[in-house]
């Protein structure tokens, strides 16, 4: 694709005096900014100020090769104050005229941010609701005791800097009492009044109209909320963004609400909404259980429903990421959930049971998470790859990790993940680990994304046929892959006729 038709915004710069010589139309889409008006300027401008220094730095330290470059920013030049997040390639230097050039492409990566912002929510939410609603099997006391836990136990993820449960009261001005409350911003409670009443001023806010018509309640962002309610100016000055309001109702008793706020705007959308809702459930099925005096059998059955439900939830999670990823690679479509049949094929038939399974299967099928974060035409890419290229592909199992790793799962699947590129002599990526130092989990991830990886169809070449695919794992046997994992693994297929459903043919 020619320079003026290619859809990425790219610039010629010349090393030496740090002037742009030209661009091409996609940067000045990109700008808001004409090429006569960008032709002749300093690079380091089209950066916010506080990264201008690293810039000039990452450039000074450019050794001539093709680089990757992140964490950069560029401002608009038609009035839009806000920084547009960039991606950025510089090329090899080149020479012309007596003159060091570079080319510079830049990509907004604006909604891979957004999208990776939304799984961020989503698994803040799944780790406050694991420790909240594990801390809530430990309560078997006092509904005191019970409220504290749950707000100890959501505030326990950073995300989220003030929970509390608040009480609606009956009587003059309906007052909302505050039962419990955690976080650091807890100060924000002190000597703040609280309505439900629809008539009271100090009861419009997003709290009160959650107790008023029993419904979850979002603020987005408080800075830009058209709504006036009590404690905005203070929520402000804690530097609090977003809340949620969810509605508890004991039956008999109270109506009340759990409000939790994060520092961070839109912090709370629907799959985070929905794991607060089924929190708030299981604060209510708590305190039934103590009324009922059952604490015993209450205990076991809610510990029981909180791993269940959070298994549940992280195993929907992961459905519509593994679609999302395969919409972007529709030549791996299916590669995750095929990974996973062989490996826990290869776990069962090494005697691994129960839990164990369940965590292999939970890597395997986000095993390739991090790839989300890599553009979709380089995942699809036909020829050779670059060495810059190569090094953003090897990022994945680095971003898988840190996608998952705060997520507390009751297996090291982040880690799983973190390591099924590593080899046994220590020429895998990303951290070069060897031997006893790699999961066995890990491990059987190696093999069946191997296995797999060979026998699929490629847009780049055929499937590679299945006993040629044995042989090539045998011989890495012992110094790449394990021999055990191995040996299970060609036994599945020789001996098992194993198979895995629309791929392999025998």
């Amino acid at each position: 694709m020619s320079w003026t038709h290619a859809q990425d915004a790219k610039l010629v710069l010349d090393v030496g005096t740090g002037l742009l010589v030209d661009v091409n139309p996609a940067f000045e889409t990109l700008m808001g900014c004409s090429r006569e008006n960008l032709i002749g300027t300093d690079f380091t401008g089209l950066h916010p100020e506080d990264e201008r220094e690293r810039v000039r730095d990452e450039v000074s330290k450019l050794s001539g090769k093709a680089a990757v470059h992140t964490g950069f920013h560029i401002l608009r030049r038609d009035g839009d104050p806000e920084p547009v997040p960039v991606q950025i390639w510089s090329s090899d230097k080149m020479t012309f005229d007596g003159r060091d050039m570079l080319v510079v492409e830049f990509r907004d990566i604006s909604e891979r941010l957004l999208r990776q912002h939304l799984m961020e929510t989503q698994n803040w939410a799944l780790g406050a609701y694991a420790v909240a609603a594990l801390a809530l099997g430990r309560v078997h006391s006092t509904e005191d005791l019970l409220l504290q836990a749950i707000c100890d136990g959501i505030t326990h993820q950073s995300a989220y800097v003030l929970a509390w449960v608040g009480i609606a009261e009956d009587g003059r001005g309906k007052p909302i009492r505050v039962a419990a409350s955690a976080g650091n911003a807890s100060g924000h409670l002190d000597g703040l009044q609280w309505s439900w009443g629809e008539d009271e001023l100090l009861g419009q806010g997003p709290t009160a109209v959650c107790i008023r018509t029993n419904t979850v309640q979002v603020l987005k962002d408080a800075k830009k909320s058209p709504v006036s309610f009590p404690g905005r100016r203070r929520t402000r000055q804690l530097k609090v963004r977003s809340s949620i309001s969810v509605p508890i109702r004991i039956e008999g008793r109270w109506n009340g609400v759990l409000v939790v706020y994060s520092e961070l705007p839109d912090a709370f959308g629907d799959a985070a909404s929905h794991v607060f809702e089924r929190l708030a459930r299981e604060l209510v099925h708590s305190i039934e259980a103590l009324e009922q005096k059952e604490l015993l059998r209450a205990e076991r059955i809610r510990l029981a429903k909180a791993q269940t439900d959070l298994a549940n939830a992280l195993s929907a999670m992961v459905a519509p990421i593994v679609l999302a990823m395969e919409m972007r690679d529709p030549y791996t479509a299916g590669h995750q959930s095929r990974v996973a049949e062989i490996a826990i094929a290869i776990g069962k038939d090494m005697g691994w049971t129960g839990e164990r399974l369940q965590a292999l299967r939970m890597a395997a099928m986000v095993h390739d998470i991090g790839k989300i974060s890599i553009p979709a035409e380089l995942l699809t890419k036909p020829g050779n790859l670059n060495a810059a290229e190569r090094a953003m592909i090897n990022q994945h199992p680095e971003t898988g990790y840190a996608i998952l790793k705060d997520i507390p799962f009751m297996w090291p699947v982040a880690e799983m993940v973190h390591q099924h590129h590593e080899k046994l002599d220590g020429s895998g990526y990303p951290r070069g680990l060897k031997a006893d130092e790699i999961l066995p989990e890990a491990k059987v991830l190696a093999v069946a994304d191997i296995v797999e990886a060979m026998a699929a169809y490629r847009p780049y070449r055929p499937g590679i046929e299945l006993p040629l695919v044995l042989q090539q794992i045998e011989k890495d046997a012992g110094t790449l892959l394990d021999p055990e994992v191995v040996r299970t693994c060609v036994a599945l297929f020789r001996e098992k006729h194993f198979t895995v459903p629309g791929w392999i043919r025998r």
